[in-house]
């Protein structure tokens, strides 16, 4: 007997091991120092560890926006993720499992009224810019998700924290460049200087290169000074959106079943019973119609670039029309995932986020009758497009495909005119007519001659969209390029 008191110890010791709960470390800090700016997205970097093996839930709540992640905790590693959310003056994280007690985390953000300048130095030398809150940034703080870069309105980095950064956080910097963010780097070798030329947007003015912090201020105040074509926002995106008008179809379809059953009830029946329970069972028909299928969605994306650059920034908007009252739950198209947002910050919505890819994959909102939930994307994508335009004497212009890819038909938009623009292949020549001018033939054309400057000239050409998995179809996609100014 007392031989066996050593071994049932040793047993009693493993089940009061095996029945202990996890011990779970959760951190939470946001970008920025915890600054950012109303209206504006920002993102919360979380680090979880644990001793045991587990699986967890992570939740993120950001005003009316949450974030909804399942986690594979591996004991002795380190989980980090960063998760974009709308900026909102509380932040809560919450982590939770089945074998230990909830973690939650209060964040507080602060909402700057001012312009905020971010400064990543090595040296970490003071800077200041009239007007602007500045911010004092390690490498470490600069944000993985292009969409946080919105909290700030200027950066200035130098070489040796670029030299720091890991792959995603270059990968979104190098983004928010081709989104025409204003960024001053300090002092880059002739690499770095390739790679951030080869990125920046609007034509390269909003990205720019110091040998010193008096030099960079200067180069910033003389950059805010000059205006640059900004993003197009969601709203006017939207412009470009006809609304479809499967809604009212059935909408229409479904009153014309209900009134046409209720006069055949009252040609036909003269029972009372069958004529008060003929309109009850048409509108149960009715409603039932209506819940058999949900419309699909129509997504619109609107880009710009310039000519010859390597990326081309755009927005999008994706619209779900609402037939009934029901909570709905949509798939996120992979390639815009990374950016996705409710559009309108005053909308509930709830994302799904994949962890081990670091992107949202599902959002879920109410809907009701005639209702209609939005999310916005926005981010950049490669472009070959270079063309050249020679006007000749005789009003005629000359176009060159000076690229090394084909492009399809599409619209030259010059001198207030819109032309047909055809079909070339690298290094083939087109000519338009002086007499061929025409007033913008719809939306779309329309709006690339509001974005195109009086004295400038752009080519506009319909995206192919084949390649957008999860795309909806119908989906319409833009592409404005503006052509080298001489």
């Amino acid at each position: 007997m007392l031989r066996c008191l050593p071994l049932l110890g040793l047993v009693l010791c493993g089940l009061a091991h095996a029945v202990a709960p996890p011990h779970i470390d959760l951190t939470a800090e946001p970008a920025w120092n915890g600054w950012s700016r109303p209206g504006r997205a920002t993102e919360i970097d979380i680090r979880v560890t644990t001793d045991t093996e587990t699986r967890a839930t992570l939740d993120v709540v950001s005003g009316r926006q949450a974030v909804h992640a399942d986690l594979d905790l591996q004991p002795g590693r380190t989980l980090r993720l960063q998760i974009p959310v709308n900026s909102a003056e509380r932040v809560a994280v919450t982590l939770g499992s089945q074998s230990a007690s909830p973690e939650r985390r209060d964040i507080g953000v602060s909402l700057s009224e001012s312009p905020m300048l971010g400064v990543a130095l090595v040296a970490g030398d003071p800077v200041e810019l009239e007007g602007f809150h500045t911010l004092v940034l390690a490498a470490d703080d600069l944000p993985r998700n292009a969409s946080a870069y919105s909290s700030i309105d200027a950066l200035i980095v130098d070489a040796p924290t670029l030299g720091a950064l890991d792959q995603r956080q270059l990968a979104a910097l190098l983004e928010h460049a081709a989104g025409c963010g204003r960024i001053v780097v300090l002092n880059p070798n002739a690499r770095l200087r390739h790679v951030l030329d080869g990125a920046a947007g609007c034509g390269g003015g909003a990205l720019m290169s110091a040998v010193s912090l008096v030099d960079a201020t200067e180069l910033l105040q003389a950059s805010l000074s000059s205006s640059t074509l900004a993003a197009i926002s969601p709203g006017v995106v939207g412009e470009l959106n006809r609304p479809a008008p499967a809604v009212w179809h059935r909408v229409a379809l479904c009153l014309a079943f209900y009134f046409a059953a209720a006069a055949l009830a009252i040609l036909f029946f003269s029972s009372l019973p069958l004529l008060l329970l003929t309109p009850v069972l048409a509108a149960a028909a009715a409603l039932a119609l209506l819940h058999a299928t949900e419309p699909s969605s129509q997504l619109v994306i609107w880009s710009e670039g310039e000519s010859g650059a390597r990326f081309a920034r755009y927005q999008a908007s994706q619209w779900f029309p609402g037939l009934v009252r029901e909570r709905r739950r949509v798939s996120i198209p992979p390639q815009l995932a990374s950016s996705s947002r409710p559009c309108s910050p005053s909308r509930a919505m709830r994302f799904d986020f994949d962890a081990s890819r670091s992107r949202a994959t599902f959002a879920e909102f109410e809907t009701r009758l005639f209702d209609q939930a939005s999310l916005c994307y926005a981010g950049s994508f490669p472009t070959t497009r270079t063309f050249e335009v020679q006007q000749r004497p005789d009003g005629s212009r000359d176009v060159l495909n000076a690229g090394t890819m084909a492009w399809p038909p599409g619209w030259l938009l010059a001198g207030g005119l819109v032309h047909d623009l055809p079909a070339l292949g690298p290094g083939a020549h087109g000519t338009i007519g002086a007499q061929s001018g025409q007033s913008p033939p719809d939306a779309s054309v329309r709006m690339a001659m509001r974005r195109t400057p009086p004295d400038a000239v752009s080519a506009l050409w319909a995206l192919d969209l084949g390649g957008v998995v999860d795309a909806p179809i119908g989906s319409k996609g833009w592409l404005l390029v503006f052509a080298s100014q001489p």
